[in-house]
């Protein structure tokens, strides 16, 4: 049975408000020695599908810096320091990046993005009965255009020119959810 590798050393090895990285020197059960790791330390978020009473999904565009495109994808951010109340970190974000406000959170999955190389957990929610409410109210470093289409349009996520790993895994958790919940699944009008 495999078990988890013992820590022998560990250095921080940088560390900022965003994120840190860790090296480690570790010593599997059968005794082999894993002489660096590096672990990613980033802090737990959200990402959020956020739907209207019409059906449709409300969707951000922004331009994702790491790949150099601008996407069409779902809102979310990062906790504060110390936060554990998920669903409030999923309103604050829906709220900050998009100026809307839901009627009903429902947590539909939390998973690890990349457990190989990342320590931390994304949390997502399903927001229903999506409607505006207020401004956004960006970061300095957030340019955020606000848009919505059909969810039927939106699950057909193969057909973006360019698509994130993370929020296709948000569909899945969300399909999940209504094949369970028919009675939730967005409507076209």
């Amino acid at each position: 049975m495999i078990k988890p590798w013992k820590i022998l050393e560990s250095v921080q090895t940088f560390r900022d408000q965003y994120l840190g990285i860790r090296t480690d020197r570790c010593e599997r059960e059968d005794g082999h020695i894993v002489p660096t790791y590096h672990v990613i330390q980033q802090t737990p978020w959200v990402t959020i599908i956020p739907v209207t009473n019409t059906g449709n999904i409300v969707l951000v565009r922004e331009y994702r810096h790491a790949a150099g495109k601008v996407m069409i994808g779902l809102p979310g951010g990062v906790s504060d320091p110390g936060e554990t109340d998920w669903e409030r970190v999923a309103a604050r974000e829906l709220a900050e990046e998009t100026g809307y406000a839901a009627r009903a959170y429902h947590r539909i999955a939390t998973c690890y993005p990349n457990p190989a190389i990342q320590d931390d957990e994304l949390h997502f929610y399903l927001a229903l009965g999506c409607t505006p409410s207020r401004g956004q109210a960006l970061d300095p470093n957030e340019q955020i255009e606000v848009l919505e289409m059909p969810y039927a349009d939106f699950l057909a996520y193969e057909t973006l020119e360019v698509q994130h790993a993370l929020h296709a895994t948000g569909l899945f958790y969300a399909e999940r959810y209504f094949q369970k919940n028919p009675d939730l699944r967005p409507v076209a009008p």
